[in-house]
């Protein structure tokens, strides 16, 4: 729907409940030229917990030993 600026001006509020409740665009226009477009959001993506966390596989790696028991030196040197 093409509606000129001083239309849209006027009659803003309804244009806008025709967009959310209708989902129209409105192209609004001004000496003919199309100067904004109005339309309402897209729905957000619903982000799979299962594909999220699939992504992180093999992104972490850690060492051999990372569980075997400190010696005394390293006790020292974490305090």
């Amino acid at each position: 729907m093409k509606i000129s600026v001083s239309e849209f001006k006027t009659k803003c509020t309804k244009f806008i409940r025709d967009v959310e409740n209708l989902n129209r665009t409105i192209e609004i226009t001004k000496r003919g030229k199309i100067v904004a477009i109005v339309t309402s959001p897209s729905l957000p993506k619903k982000i799979d917990p299962q594909e999220f966390l699939g992504c992180l596989h093999d992104t972490v790696t850690y060492a051999p030993d990372w569980d075997s028991p400190l010696g005394e030196d390293d006790w020292e040197a974490c305090r």
